[in-house]
Order: structure tokens, then sequence, then C-alpha cells
């Protein structure tokens, strides 16, 4: 974790810094699905996030694993939204 946390960290500053086309993966606020976050892979630039990138082409088993996977995320979205709020 300590290790994905610093790759993180080094693209966030590589891309405040005006680096170009500093991609990462991040769970972030989007619309690449009806979700209101979703981990995907987002660009960064001299703003923060200045760009979510969609899927791509998905195969019918990743269609039918990402259907399977959305009430669980949906389910932990929402406990986390509400602690935030609570908080």
């Amino acid at each position: 974790m300590a290790y994905a946390g610093a790759i993180f960290a080094d693209a966030c500053l590589k891309g405040l810094n005006g680096v170009p086309d500093v991609v990462e993966c991040s769970f972030v606020q989007s619309t690449i699905t009806e979700l209101p976050f979703f981990a995907s892979k987002v660009r960064l630039g001299k703003n923060g996030v200045e760009e979510v990138l969609g899927f791509g082409p998905l195969s019918d088993y990743e269609k039918e694993g990402l259907e399977k996977l959305k009430p669980e995320l949906k389910s932990s979205i929402e406990k986390g939204i509400k602690f935030a709020k609570e908080n």
C-alpha cells in the first residue's frame, strides 16, 4: 500500500507541475457507470483530475462481472457517503 501511495502521489505531483499525459487509476466521482463513484483511469493535470477515462471495449465476460459487482459497490459507496455526512 505504501508503494502504491507513493506512485500515486508522484503522479499527482507530476500532473500539478504540468507534465503532460499523466494517467493513473483512482476511485473518483464519475459518470462512466450509473454509480456516483468508480475506480478508473484518470488523466491528471494542473487542476487535479482533468479527465476520467472510459473503460474501452469490454468483453461479455467483463460486462457480466461489472454488473455483478455493482450492488456491493453501490452499498459501499452509500455507507461512505453516509459516514462523510455524519462526520
